[in-house]
């Protein structure tokens, strides 16, 4: 792999990089099947943090009309992920080895706002937090932090 032209490169990690460095907004982030399913959104981003919108599917709702703890440990993860993923080198990607959860409220079906920001990205290890707001951002669904481990792409 050369410094310039990495063999190989993550297609979500080159288009959040792009997305968070030209200062878009509102921009849809199907590059995958897991921000596809969930509908999500780049509402907003600067150096210091990315604001995303999720849906929750109705197939994520349990019995008493709330979304399930893993869907929205999701939205966070992939959220934490993103912000570590816009600050990674071409040929570079990521992957959660740690993720800790704290669900604060229920969430019902719908939109979710995530916040997530970057605390350190290291050679071998980055660290991430995020909170999970419901829809107009009043209410603190969740939050959480993570580690990821940093790995140049397997071509």
């Amino acid at each position: 792999m050369s410094e310039t032209q990495p063999a190989a490169d993550n297609p979500t990690r080159s288009y959040i990089a792009e997305a968070v460095a030209s200062g878009g907004r509102n921009i849809p982030l199907e590059v995958n099947p897991a921000l596809a399913g969930l509908s999500a959104l780049l509402v907003e981003s600067d150096e210091s943090e990315l604001v995303i919108r999720f849906t929750a599917p109705h197939s994520a709702t349990q019995g008493n009309g709330v979304v399930g703890g893993g869907t929205l440990a999701n939205m966070l993860d992939l959220s934490m992920a993103m912000g570590v993923l816009s600050r990674l080198q071409p040929g570079y990607t990521c992957a959660t080895v740690s993720l800790t959860i704290n669900m604060q409220s229920a969430g019902h079906q719908g939109h979710f706002v995530a916040v997530a920001g970057v605390d350190r990205v290291g050679r071998q290890i980055a660290f991430a937090h995020a909170k999970l707001f419901d829809a107009d951002r009043s209410r603190l669904i969740a939050s959480g932090t993570s580690s990821l481990v940093v790995m140049p792409v397997r071509a």
